[in-house]
């Protein structure tokens, strides 16, 4: 995981420069890396990023393409 030095508010793990899901950071002019569409925050899935998702939060149940991004992932079997 890349380390921001910033813990996540909500559950207290180390979110790395996006945020982590249960507070991601607002994004400007970024575009998804999937859809190419503007994207207002972390939580953006398009249906090519769906195809994407490894991961779910054993805490709230958010999916992720990488599991830095959530509180206690698990590898979607």
């Amino acid at each position: 995981m890349a380390e921001s030095g910033k813990a996540c508010p909500t559950c207290g793990k180390e979110a790395g420069e996006h945020g982590h899901m249960c507070v991601p950071h607002k994004f400007d002019e970024t575009r998804c890396d999937w859809c190419e569409s503007l994207i207002p925050d972390a939580r953006h899935l398009c249906s090519d990023k769906v195809k994407e998702l490894s991961y779910i939060c054993n805490s709230c149940g958010r999916t992720a393409v990488k599991d830095e991004y959530l509180c206690k992932p698990e590898k979607i079997k």
